[in-house]
């Protein structure tokens, strides 16, 4: 670790204490820890895998406003004032909405930029990126199994269930359910031209 990273390491031990305390009252600190796991093996960072436990939070605190939201997810149910000083002190990504009646622990959020994340549950050891929706149609709003992988610009809408170890590439739409172990793409961009000569073959009637 340089001289650097272990001067800003030790700046976020102190800074994120009072948030680390926080997610030990609200009896989250299980759950952050298997977060805290997740995001550093997700990163590809030696020194932040490198940290203890405390000082890997802190850092990845400190770094990633996404994982701020994540964590205010996880202590929403502590005192509404303490809430909301919290969220002064420690403001998360004010492009990434996260709702969701319950997500089970090790949620990696890759950047997290224009990202609605609304589902009535997500499971484990989840991987979501940029500028995904998950979300409301008019009858509800979906649930993600476990080991579920959401590619960037992607849309998982209305109550359906994405069963376990599904993949769902960038960009694709999903308004059904989608059985476990399944990969899911949208089709690949191709020139206008193969464009409309793909439509004229479909409405061309059998020789």
């Amino acid at each position: 670790m340089t001289d650097k990273t272990s001067l800003l390491t030790s700046a976020a031990s102190v800074w994120a204490y009072p948030l680390w305390k926080a997610v030990q009252r609200a009896g989250v600190a299980d759950d952050i820890a298997v977060d805290v796991a997740k995001w550093a093996d997700c990163l590809e960072v030696e020194a932040i895998s490198a940290l203890d436990p405390y000082r890997r939070f802190a850092y990845i605190a400190g770094a990633l406003p996404e994982f701020r939201t994540l964590v205010h997810y996880r202590i929403r149910h502590i005192g509404m004032v303490q809430r909301l000083l919290l969220k002064k002190l420690y403001p998360g990504l004010s492009t990434l909405t996260l709702e969701a009646g319950s997500i089970g622990p090790g949620l990696f959020i890759q950047h997290g930029l224009g990202s609605i994340i609304t589902a009535e549950h997500i499971g484990k050891n989840c991987w979501i990126n940029q500028h995904v929706s998950l979300g409301y149609t008019a009858k509800g709003r979906p649930v993600i199994g476990d080991n579920v992988r959401v590619g960037a610009g992607a849309a998982v809408l209305g109550p359906i269930t994405i069963g376990n170890d599904v993949t769902i590439g960038a960009n694709a739409t999903i308004l059904q359910d989608v059985l476990p172990g399944t990969v899911m793409v949208s089709p690949p961009a191709m020139t206008l031209e193969h464009a409309k000569a793909t439509r004229r073959a479909q409405l061309e009637p059998p020789a």
